[in-house]
């Protein structure tokens, strides 16, 4: 059985972690300021990105039809 790492990151700190990327520009600086490691935050940051481009990008499907 594999263990986990750490503990799991809520909702709250993923948008959090967006928010600070959003203002410091790197992961290890957003990292350092939440006390996770920067792969944690990097991985966190790129999937809410992806889900904020696709919602995006389906608005603007549907405002078209």
């Amino acid at each position: 059985m594999v263990k986990s790492k750490g503990t799991k990151v809520s909702s709250r700190e993923k948008q959090r972690m967006w928010e600070l990327y959003d203002q410091l520009r790197t992961y290890k600086a957003v990292a350092k300021k939440m006390r996770r490691s920067p792969d944690t935050v990097a991985r966190y940051v790129r999937e809410y990105e992806l889900a904020h481009g696709l919602l995006t990008v389906m608005s603007k499907a549907n405002d078209t039809e």
